[in-house]
């Protein structure tokens, strides 16, 4: 009796062994099977430098050493230059904005970035408070979320940017993007990007060298009324400004200069009305009293952006005001800020007719 209560005993032991084994290899096949999905999820998503490798790049950048970070829309990350910000002004700033950016999703972007830095001033973009729709189209929903690294904030701007029968497809990925593999080149499959060529020192200002003339916008003040804003931007948009004062982030809101702004300044009054129940303000350096120097025949690179002679001139007068108003400490020399040395140097290697000389 005993002898067979021990050999069923060495069964079970077995039995248990197998089962144990068998669960051990199929978590391990899982664990490799979604690493290796992740990977290939990674490099088949397009690693353009604006929305998802400044996203990439910013993740690793230097642990407290972002003290201004601008996020919104490209206006963001084609007029204000952080290489003018750093080297005449020793600012440490960071563009993290997108193409066409929604607020819903600079809400995400923002709740990410403040993970990992911790700055002295957000400036935040209102051109997406003109925008019209509720969702977004197929481009602009990989650019607004495929760089966001939390499973949860990605999944969730996901959900902000497409319609419910769509959320599947594009929280899977593989069907919006696996088509890209046509495009796809040797950098696509190193981690981290190269950002376009720009190195990982890169704080996400994108230069635009084209020139286009234009007329300064002309407004009416006399009906300066606030417009309908769409409750879908209008929602988020309060989401920031909620999110900022429950976690004492300093906004300024900032209107970027651009020609066809005449479409734009009813939506930008009914923003800064928002703002105010928030004890929140800004800067619209579209009104007459906020000039910068600006010559709309000269600096421009299409009817919504400046060019590089464009952003360096009015970068100059944002800087000014950034001094006036908040205390922002000139990082130059300090060698905990070198990739801003870097990333600087770089850039006047390619435009050094904007070296300012400085004494």
């Amino acid at each position: 009796m005993e002898e067979k209560t021990k050999i069923e005993e060495n069964v079970n032991k077995k039995d248990r062994r197998r089962k144990r084994w068998f669960w051990f290899r199929l978590a391990a096949f899982a664990v490799i099977a979604l690493i290796v999905l992740t990977y290939f999820v990674y490099v088949l998503t397009p690693k353009y430098p604006y929305g998802i490798c400044s996203l990439y790049n910013y993740y690793r950048t230097e642990k407290g050493t972002v003290d201004v970070l601008a996020v919104g829309t490209s206006l963001s990350y084609t007029d204000l230059n952080t290489n003018i910000l750093w080297n005449e002004y020793g600012i440490a700033c960071y563009d993290l904005g997108t193409a066409e950016q929604p607020f819903w999703s600079t809400y995400y972007y923002l709740k990410e970035a403040m993970k990992y830095q911790k700055p002295k001033v957000v400036l935040l973009d209102m051109k997406a408070i003109s925008y019209l729709d509720d969702k977004v189209d197929r481009t602009r929903t990989v650019l607004c979320s495929y760089g966001i690294l939390d499973p949860v904030n990605r999944l969730k701007c996901i959900y902000e940017c497409v319609e419910p029968e769509e959320f599947l497809g594009y929280a899977l990925a593989f069907s919006q993007i696996h088509t890209n593999y046509v495009r796809n080149k040797g950098a696509d499959w190193v981690i981290p990007p190269d950002n376009g060529g720009r190195g990982s020192s890169w704080k996400g200002y994108i230069e635009k060298d084209e020139t286009a003339d234009h007329d300064p916008p002309s407004i009416n003040f006399k009906f300066a009324t606030p417009k309908y804003v769409n409750e879908h931007e209008s929602e988020y948009f309060e989401k920031i400004l909620q999110f900022c004062v429950d976690n004492d982030i300093t906004v300024m809101l900032i209107g970027y200069p651009n020609a066809d702004y005449k479409h734009d300044h009813l939506y930008y009054c009914a923003a800064f009305e928002i703002a105010e129940k928030y004890g929140i303000t800004g800067i619209n350096y579209n009104l007459p009293e906020n000039a910068t120097g600006i010559n709309y025949h000269t600096d421009c690179a299409d009817w919504q952006h400046l060019n590089v002679h464009g952003s360096v001139t009015f970068t100059r007068a944002v800087a000014e005001d950034l001094i006036e108003l908040y205390d922002l400490e000139d990082h130059r020399g300090d060698p905990a800020y070198a990739s801003y040395d870097e990333c600087a140097s770089k850039w006047f290697a390619e435009y050094p007719q904007y070296r300012k000389a400085l004494y």
